[in-house]
């Protein structure tokens, strides 16, 4: 590997640590951020063999133009990772537009999505939770009749925990289906997590 572009490379602090062993490898640390260069650390500065600066991360137009920047001074880029999961999808259709090796947009649904994941666990023999994809109140109420009460409500594409609940009762649950936009999400009973079947 000889080219590697770090997608927020200092954010968290602590993925420095892999700008840097790649840095101790050979390679050359392309990074891409949204914080200035002065502010980086000195051993992620150290590390880094450029830099670009976008003023939104968010905005693909920008981080397009970094990568392709990257791509005329450097050649291939054999590798584009932010180690980031709210980054994921910027990522892939980033390698996917430069043709740098990794996942690809049309690769992510089964890791991205928490549904999708159940399929691959099964595949491979791995106990996980049963869950429901919220449509309405009606097939809550059924699926919880079947699990029982607490279930967890979480989003089936998102990152961490926001927008995550802990639903103990039936009033919860109508709060919980008249306060949102629940379509997305899934219900997952706790009692099930990790290995035990309800």
């Amino acid at each position: 590997m000889k080219n590697f572009i770090f997608v927020s490379p200092h954010f968290p602090v602590n993925y420095r640590n892999f700008c840097i062993k790649l840095h101790e490898n050979g390679v050359n640390v392309l990074g891409i951020g949204d914080a200035p260069y002065d502010s980086l650390d000195y051993m992620l500065q150290g590390a880094l063999t450029e830099y670009y600066r976008v003023n939104n991360m968010e905005n693909y137009d920008e981080m397009y133009r970094a990568v392709a920047f990257f791509c005329f001074k450097y050649g291939k880029i054999d590798g584009l990772e932010s180690n980031n999961e709210y980054w994921l999808e910027q990522d892939a259709r980033l390698r996917l537009d430069f043709n740098i090796p990794g996942l690809k947009p049309e690769t992510l649904t089964p890791i991205k999505s928490k549904s999708g994941m159940k399929e691959f666990y099964a595949q491979a023999g791995v106990p996980s939770a049963r869950y429901h994809l919220v449509t309405g109140l009606a097939q809550s109420l059924a699926f919880i009749e079947k699990v029982g009460y607490p279930v967890i409500a979480k989003p089936n594409n998102g990152v961490g925990a926001v927008d995550t609940f802990k639903i103990n009762s039936d009033e919860e649950l109508k709060a919980f289906h008249a306060a949102s936009s629940s379509s997305w999400k899934n219900l997952f009973p706790v009692r099930s997590f990790p290995t035990m079947r309800s």
